[in-house]
């Protein structure tokens, strides 16, 4: 019984997610937050003006994401940390010409039910066009669990940029201009930075890569 309990404990110890610790060279985007949550597995900066966030950052290990991933996706949840006032719905996307897009996605979070279901937070969620979505951000982020399994942990920063006076959808959620995504390991760095433009979603991956350095100091 008790070598039982602790092939247990081994098994459910190998699928086990520890709290992220917001990486130093993150930190300066974490500073001007309405309101900044820690939601264990990442860290999100959100905007209140916006209705969405403007900075999420995380780590991806490969030992995580070789023990696979759990296929069916749980519904969007509204987040209630969020004062009413400021948060956002899953039907405030209806018929608004954009997705719900993840900054942090589901595919490189959901190991385990508590890890994927936080990815479906609302707070997680900004308005993306379709193309963009589904074609060259999904590569960039097939990019980053490959990475991440290259170099057995990755380090990574999303910014979410906004123009000075964005246009918006229902409940007044601002549309991002662009998509910045940081790739950070030992030694190495890799970035990109999207427009939210279906005109731009069949481009190649490389066309997006920018210099690390307008970023993160090293």
């Amino acid at each position: 019984m008790k070598k039982f309990l602790t092939l247990c404990a081994l098994a459910l110890s190998s699928f086990a997610y520890t709290q992220y610790e917001l990486h130093p060279s993150f930190k300066e985007y974490f500073k001007d937050c309405s309101l900044l949550m820690d939601k264990y597995y990442y860290i999100n900066c959100y905007d209140y003006n916006y209705k969405g966030t403007k900075a999420i950052a995380y780590k991806l290990e490969a030992k995580i994401l070789n023990q696979g991933h759990i296929k069916k996706r749980p519904r969007f949840q509204d987040d209630t940390n969020i004062p009413k006032k400021y948060r956002t719905y899953w039907e405030d996307y209806l018929r608004s010409g954009y997705t719900r897009g993840h900054v942090v996605p589901n595919q490189s979070m959901n190991a385990t039910p508590q890890a994927q279901l936080s990815t479906f937070l609302m707070s997680n969620i900004t308005p993306q066009k379709k193309d963009i979505n589904a074609e060259i951000w999904n590569e960039i982020e097939q990019r980053e669990r490959y990475l991440a399994k290259k170099n057995k942990e990755l380090e990574v920063l999303n910014l979410v940029l906004y123009d000075d006076k964005p246009k918006r959808i229902k409940n007044n959620i601002a549309i991002p201009s662009f998509y910045v995504k940081i790739l950070k390991a030992k030694n190495f760095s890799e970035c990109y930075k999207v427009p939210n433009n279906d005109n731009f979603a069949r481009f190649d991956r490389n066309y997006f890569k920018e210099d690390c350095r307008k970023y993160i100091k090293y």
